[in-house]
C-alpha cells in the first residue's frame, strides 16, 4: 500500500463520529455507574502523627543509613493485601498510599502540623488490619566497611537516645549489631596491610536468628559486627550471593 493510499484511510478514522454514533458513545458511556470504595479513618492501625515524625527524624539526621518498611501485618490483618484501601487522611488532604502485592506500603511524609490531625483511613472495619514497621539498612553488603558498621551504630544511638522523644523509641529499638546473613556462610572482611591482601573470614553467630525467615523455611546462617572488633576501617565485606544485611535490635 502507498504512502497516497494510507492517508484517506488515516483521516477517514480520525473524522468526527456521525451524530447518532455519537449519541450511542454517549450512552455508553453514561449507563455505567462510578464505583467508590468509602474509607474511613482508623487510628488503631498505626498513629500517623508518630510515624510521621519518626520518618521525618530519619530523613533529617539518619545520614542515608537507615529506612522503615512499613506493612501490611499479614498475621494480625482479617484481610488480604489485594483487597486492602488505604489513604492518609488529614483534615487538609488525602495522600493515597500504593500497596504492594507482599502489602509493602510507601508513606508520605507530611508538615508537622498537618501530621497532627492525620490518620489512615482504609476500606476494613475498625481492628481488622494491622500494619508493622521494620528498620532497614540502605547499604548494600557488598559496599559495608568496618567504618560503615561503626558510622551506623553511633547514628543509632544517637537517634535513639540523644534526638527520638520518649514516645517513639519503641519504633527504633536500640541497636546491638548489623547482622548478615545468606544461605552460604562463607563471608570475609579484606583489607589491605604492609601492601599484602589480608581476608578474616567471619564467624557464624550461633543461635542467631534469621530475620527473614518463614514458617516452615530453613533459616539461614547469620554473622554479626558490633563495630567493637579489632579490623581496620578499610576492612570490606565479601558477600556470598543473596546476603542480606539487617540491624540486631
Amino acid at each position: 500500500m502507498t504512502t497516497k493510499s494510507v492517508l484517506p484511510l488515516l483521516l477517514a478514522l480520525l473524522a468526527p463520529l456521525p451524530a447518532a454514533a455519537e449519541d450511542t458513545a454517549a450512552q455508553a458511556t453514561t449507563v455505567l455507574p462510578t464505583v467508590q470504595t468509602e474509607l474511613k479513618r482508623d487510628s488503631s492501625v498505626l498513629p500517623y502523627a508518630r510515624v510521621n515524625s519518626l520518618l521525618a527524624q530519619l530523613r533529617q539526621h539518619g545520614e542515608g543509613l537507615f529506612r522503615m518498611d512499613f506493612r501490611i501485618d499479614a498475621e494480625k490483618s482479617k484481610m488480604a493485601p489485594a483487597d486492602v484501601r488505604m489513604t492518609v487522611r488529614s483534615d487538609d488532604a488525602d495522600y493515597p498510599i500504593r500497596i504492594d502485592a507482599e502489602g509493602g506500603l510507601e508513606l508520605p511524609i507530611l508538615p508537622e502540623a498537618e501530621a497532627k490531625t492525620a490518620d489512615f483511613a482504609t476500606n476494613a472495619a475498625k481492628g481488622q488490619l494491622a500494619v508493622r514497621g521494620t528498620i532497614e539498612l540502605t547499604t548494600p553488603p557488598e559496599q559495608l566497611t568496618m567504618a560503615k558498621v561503626r558510622q551506623i551504630m553511633r547514628v543509632g544511638r544517637t537517634l535513639r537516645e540523644e534526638l527520638l522523644p520518649w514516645y517513639l523509641r519503641w519504633l527504633f529499638p536500640r541497636l546491638q549489631a548489623v547482622r548478615i546473613c545468606s544461605a552460604t556462610p562463607s563471608w570475609e572482611l579484606e583489607w589491605r596491610e604492609n601492601g599484602q591482601l589480608v581476608g578474616l573470614p567471619l564467624p557464624v553467630a550461633t543461635g542467631e536468628p534469621d530475620p527473614d525467615a518463614r514458617k516452615g523455611q530453613k533459616a539461614r546462617p547469620c554473622a554479626l559486627l558490633t563495630g567493637q572488633e579489632n579490623w581496620p576501617d578499610a576492612a570490606r565485606l565479601v558477600p556470598p550471593a543473596g546476603t542480606k544485611l539487617s540491624v540486631k535490635l
